[in-house]
């Protein structure tokens, strides 16, 4: 791949992997890729089955030993909590809400049996949402709660029923008190929170029913305690079913006891397992990685890479699981999925710009990125079919790709084992492998020819008007090329220039010519760009009658620029009535001198056909002579290449707006154009100048002396003065003093030169105007 597209490929990578890296970090603050974490994290949960530390003892009670009703249970509970202390457990913790009393006697002799412990038995105190999703926590009864030291618990479940986290200490009342989980590891971690590891073998939990403790044995199949394993532990007293309905659930199991999440949270306290790796953490180190692998220029390396990134999700999952680090991979998931889907897209937006959807043929794009071009040893054509937008509108939809199909089967009708590329609308491509400009002009005289007869369209016959721009350079920069042809083919012409052959340019002329526009302005402020003079005089004596300002540019380090490069740049540009609104103001100026001089002689300045269909010229114009003073009756208009006015009303109300401030019109090159006659007949014309083209060879070629010999005529049946233009030599000065021409200008009798010339050649004798050949 060409160093350039491999720089752009790369920076359109760069900066898919920053936007997909952008979102996934938002979103990983946000937390709205929770879900995805907790799905990993219940993963890591079942994949891992660490033994829990034994020093934690849960027993259970089937029974609701709270209900107010049924006091004997809170006595059974009371016997329950003295076995336990006989047998010399270190800690207890009662996870039941005594909120309502019993039977006075049965809540006294829970707390007595609660107070004999000596502080090292507490009561839980459980919250659960309020009306308005505050935790609201259960108080216990005086008569059961007096005395005893308390701690809580505040499990809160996600949308799926899972409890990821606890705090370490929560707010009851005014009252700041320790969490269950806490208490019992033993430890704190110093955070608000604490996220639980559920990677613990639950079997291993020691798990007893209460009923063993309080009648020794118990029914068919239930165990008794064996009073080893419960001195010196932590024990506590929960439920084994819910009485109010609520269920809990842990990663692999439904339906436990509330208390073993806190069980959970404390075994992840005591075996330290404390750390993380956050959504946002994997994201950055996600987007680290892209970053540097999609720098990369080797493609198979480089997907070799993304396919390790990929693999690293689930290895990540699987060394977190077994190191009991929870492992959030969401970040990093979506920004691997975001970064695809825009490469994907960019790969697929590269396919639409390959093949054209309606011809399936390659287009431009593929052009230039075929490797069998880069040698440059073949010629590239492009066609530019005219009117093509037209037979579209013109034809029903249903017959668009038919229409360009049947103009692509005629191509290669003369060339089958062409490939042909499909451009934007209007433009064909393809190459020829001679380069020699001879060869490729006769190779496309013969398509010209052979879309002289039209095209059959569905039931429609088709007219088809083709023309051509061929690059024949040698640069291996296919892009380049292309656009060359390109331009060439936009400049062609079907009657005058059908064929044009790009120019071969260096790289520093394209760029030069690239700014042009801006070095225009510049060179107008500087001065580089300044007029210069061609004398008209009567061919009979030689005497000066006008002179024509001609535009020129003098390039402090490219030189002399030739007045059609940038005159024509100025019309593409936008920019001709800035530079003619300075080569009139100049002319005016120099009229002025003349004048000053003794010469009092009209000034002609060149108006771009362009301009003639806008009018801001007249008010250009107006401004111009009022501001220099200038003397309209001595300024003549020479409107050039009338061949290009496409709306003559406009243009006549134009022209005629400026004949009405005093200047001459003058029809420049008359003879040239298919316009020519019709633009003399319509336009208010007082002068025309007959094209070099016919003055040129009219001393060696009686048809020519004859057309101009008629225009003369023309000239004075018309009542309009006849300039004859283009004069290079006496044999030709002659012959048109013999014609009976009165003005003349060209080479033959100046050059354009500097103000200060005409002057020094007004001041010669008659004869030596006349065989002044400069």
């Amino acid at each position: 791949m060409p160093e350039g597209k491999e720089r752009m490929g790369a920076t359109e990578r760069i900066s898919h992997a920053t936007w997909a890296g952008l979102v996934a970090l938002v979103l990983s603050i946000s937390t709205v890729l929770l879900p995805l974490d907790e799905m990993t994290w219940m993963l890591q949960s079942r994949i891992a089955n660490f033994p829990v530390s034994g020093d934690i003892v849960y027993i259970g009670s089937v029974d609701d030993l709270t209900d107010p009703d049924e006091p004997e249970r809170r006595v059974e509970l009371a016997e329950a909590l003295d076995s336990l202390r006989q047998t010399g457990v270190d800690q207890v913790y009662v996870d039941l809400a005594f909120s309502r009393p019993s039977r006075a006697l049965a809540d006294q002799r829970l707390n007595q049996a609660l107070l004999a412990f000596n502080g090292r038995a507490f009561l839980v105190r459980t919250a659960t949402d309020d009306a308005s999703g505050r935790p609201a926590f259960l108080e216990n009864v005086p008569a059961v709660g007096i005395g005893i030291p308390q701690v809580s618990t505040y499990r809160w479940r996600n949308f799926m029923g899972y409890t990821w986290e606890l705090r370490e200490t929560n707010r009851a009342l005014e009252e700041q008190l320790p969490s269950l989980h806490v208490a019992l590891a033993g430890r704190s971690t110093g955070r608000e929170r604490n996220q639980i590891f559920y990677g613990f073998d639950r079997s291993s939990i020691p798990t007893y029913r209460l009923e063993n403790i309080t009648h020794g044995t118990g029914p068919l199949g239930a165990r008794t305690i064996p009073v080893e394993e419960l001195r010196g532990k932590k024990v506590v007293i929960g439920y084994f079913e819910r009485s109010d309905g609520q269920v809990f659930k842990i990663p692999g199991h439904q339906g436990v006891p509330a208390t073993f999440i806190d069980i959970y949270g404390a075994e992840t306290l005591k075996a330290g397992f404390t750390r993380s790796v956050s959504s946002w953490t994997g994201a950055l180190v996600m987007l680290l990685g892209l970053i540097l692998l999609v720098r990369v220029p080797r493609r198979r390396v480089r997907y070799a890479g993304y396919a390790l990134l990929a693999l690293a999700l689930p290895v990540a999952t699987l060394v977190g699981a077994q190191t009991a680090v929870p492992v959030s991979l969401s970040g990093a998931l979506v920004l691997l999925g975001m970064f695809s889907i825009l490469r994907l897209r960019s790969l697929w937006q590269q396919t639409l710009r390959l093949i054209d959807p309606e011809t399936r043929l390659p287009t431009f794009a593929a052009m230039e990125t075929a490797s069998d071009l880069v040698d440059g040893s073949q010629a590239i054509i492009v066609a530019r079919i005219h009117r093509f937008e037209e037979v579209r509108r013109t034809l029903p939809k249903e017959l668009h790709a038919e229409y360009m199909l049947r103009l692509i089967a005629r191509l290669k009708a003369a060339k089958r084992d062409a490939v042909i590329y499909a451009g934007p609308g209007h433009l064909i491509a393809w190459t020829f492998p001679e380069k020699e400009p001879a060869l490729v002009r006769e190779h496309l005289e013969g398509l010209r020819a052979l879309f002289s007869s039209p095209l059959l369209v569905g039931d429609n016959q088709v007219d088809v008007r083709i023309t051509f721009g061929v690059d024949i350079t040698p640069s291996p920069n296919v892009a380049r090329r292309l656009a060359a042809a390109i331009d060439a083919a936009e400049r062609t012409t079907e009657t005058y220039e059908p064929i044009v052959i790009a120019e071969s340019t260096s790289d520093e002329d394209l760029i030069w010519n690239i700014s042009l526009q801006a070095r225009i302005d510049a060179a107008l402020a500087n001065g580089e760009i300044y007029m210069i003079y061609q004398p008209k005089v009567l061919v009979q004596t030689g005497e000066i009658v006008g002179v024509e300002s001609l535009v020129r540019w003098r390039d402090p380090v490219k030189g002399l620029i030739p007045p059609d490069s940038f005159i024509r740049q100025c019309e593409n540009a936008g920019r001709m009535g800035h530079l003619t609104r300075h080569a009139l103001t100049e002319a005016c100026q120099a009229g002025n001198r003349f004048a000053e001089a003794g010469l009092h002689i009209p000034v002609a300045v060149n108006i771009s056909s362009t301009l003639v269909h806008e009018p801001q010229i007249v008010a250009m114009v107006s401004e111009v002579l009022h501001g220099t003073g200038f003397d309209p009756r001595r300024l003549t208009l020479e409107i050039t290449e009338t061949y290009r006015i496409s709306d003559f009303d406009r243009a006549a109300e134009v022209l005629g707006d400026l004949a009405a401030l005093g200047p001459k019109i003058s029809m420049d090159d008359f003879g040239v154009g298919a316009a020519s006659l019709e633009a003399l007949q319509r336009l208010p014309f007082g002068e025309l100048k007959i094209d070099r083209l016919f003055i040129a060879a009219m001393k060696d070629d009686a048809k020519a002396y004859a057309i101009v010999r008629n225009v003369l005529q023309m000239g004075k049946d018309l009542r309009i003065i006849v300039v004859a233009e283009g004069v290079e030599n006496a044999a030709t000065l002659t012959k048109l003093r013999d014609a009976g021409c009165l003005v003349a200008q060209g080479f033959g009798i100046s050059r354009p030169v500097p103000f200060d010339e005409i002057l020094q050649f007004q001041k010669l004798r008659p004869e030596d105007r006349l065989t002044k050949m400069v």
